[in-house]
This record gives C-alpha cells, structure tokens and sequence, in this order.
C-alpha cells in the first residue's frame, strides 16, 4: 500500500505495490497448492482481502486493485477446486481497517460505522475455521460481512454511505509502517 493519489505515484510503485499485494498469492498459490492437491488429507488456503476491494478508497488505488484482484483469485480458485479437490478447504477472510503498522495514521472518522479490527480477533477466526475444516468467508467487522451488498446500492446512497464512514478523507493523516519506525527514533519522516 503506498497510500498516496494515483497521480502521484510512481510506475515502480505500482507494480511493487501489485507484486505485494496480488502477484504473491500466485506465486504462493503455484508453489504450495500442488502439494495440497497429492495430499489425501487436503489442507486449508487462507486468502486475505480487505473491504477495501470491494469499495475503493481515495489515495488507496493500488491496494484497492490488489485485493480486488485478490478476492476474484479466492473465488474463481474456489471454484476449481470444488470438484476436483473438494478435501481442500478455502477461507476468504475480508476484514476492514486493522491495528497494525501498514495503517498507521491513518484516521477513521467514524469509529462506529467503522471500527478498528484487532489481528488477534482476525486470527482467531482464522483458527476456528481452520480447525473445524470450513470452507467460508471471514469478514470483521461486522459491516465487512455484508460488504458484497454494497455495490448494489444506489450511487447516491453509496456517496453518502462513503461520507458518513469517512472512507475517502482516512488517508490524508495515513504515515504508514516506515513512519512507526521513524517516529520510534525519535524523528518523524513521511515514508511516502
């Protein structure tokens, strides 16, 4: 996530942010789902969106391309193997903004439409579903279990949906994993 405006970002910032955040899953996916499909056991693939995906958000194009992308992979993968290796299980887990360095800074204007997720809880769930062999889909908090219906709101609705969470004005505080590191030394640099 580089958290600046489309315009203002580099192509190699871009392609690094895509290469993090979508390519990964394929090159994961290619190197250990092999492994899963010989197995008579199967396993579990975990894939990590965000709601983000589904929404967009100003200065978060590239991440919100990402876990679209992402989430498309999920689902299309999903589908594959329903049929072909069905003792693997696929976890989707959505979550909205968590408490963790990647989104230092960043603001949420309304904590109740849109409350911080804790990774622990996110884990947890992860966990559970792992354990009691679930194929599902994790979304926190609550309103990320709904987050597929937002599209097939009215535009006027989504607008204002939009301004009451604050999802487009979130990033202009955002300072992001870099500036956690330089204010713990004492000095406060922009990363981006």
């Amino acid at each position: 996530m580089v958290g600046k405006r489309l315009l203002d970002m580099s192509l190699s910032e871009i392609e690094t942010s895509l290469t993090t955040n979508l390519l990964s899953h394929f090159y994961t996916l290619k190197t250990f789902l092999p492994a899963l499909a010989r197995s008579e056991r199967g396993g579990t693939v975990v894939t990590l969106s965000s709601v983000i995906g589904h929404t967009g958000a100003a200065q978060l194009s590239d991440y919100a391309a990402a876990k679209a992308g992402v989430t498309a992979l999920h689902k299309s993968l999903a589908a594959e193997l329903r049929h072909s290796h069905p003792d693997i299980r696929m976890v989707l887990v959505t979550p909205g903004q968590l408490s963790t360095p990647l989104f230092y800074g960043v603001q949420t204007p309304n904590a109740f439409l849109a409350p911080v997720v804790e990774p622990v809880d996110v884990a947890k769930e992860i966990i559970a579903a792992i354990d009691n062999g679930y194929s599902t889909s994790i979304g926190m908090p609550l309103y990320a279990r709904w987050i597929d219906y937002f599209n097939v709101l009215p535009i006027g609705l989504q607008a204002v949906t939009r301004r009451l969470a604050g999802i487009d004005v979130a990033m202009q505080s955002f300072i992001g994993r870099k500036g956690v590191q330089s204010e713990k030394n004492g000095v406060l640099i922009e990363p981006f």
